[in-house]
């Protein structure tokens, strides 16, 4: 396999990963960085090959820096955000008062 071809695949699955992590749909990103859905599907699976001025784009809209979003620079895995992916689901899904809850027991913990 081309280096380039495992590149853009890692790009895609760190677009992917980033994505998913501030609970945005692929048609919320898409708003953000005048992307079609099927530009951002293309990306995330390693599909397309995105210019310097898209990188910079899908980054701000990300709240990232363009090298956090190339380069895996935070010694995280795809492990680590799906983990925290599926926290923030729960925490999203939770009442006021449950969350207010389960603060005061990790609190205690």
């Amino acid at each position: 396999m081309q280096v380039k071809t495992l590149l853009l695949r890692q790009f895609g699955r760190q677009l992917q990963l980033f994505r998913k992590q501030l609970m945005l749909s692929r048609e919320d990103l898409g708003l953000k960085t005048g992307l079609t859905i099927k530009d951002i599907e293309d990306l995330e699976a390693g599909i397309g090959d995105p210019a310097l001025s898209t990188i910079s784009l899908l980054a701000e809209a990300l709240n990232l820096s363009s090298e956090e979003l190339v380069f895996s620079s935070s010694g995280h895995d795809g492990e680590y955000y799906a983990y925290r992916f599926h926290i923030l689901q729960i925490v999203n899904s939770m009442s006021k008062n449950d969350l207010k809850k389960s603060i005061r027991k990790l609190e205690s913990t």
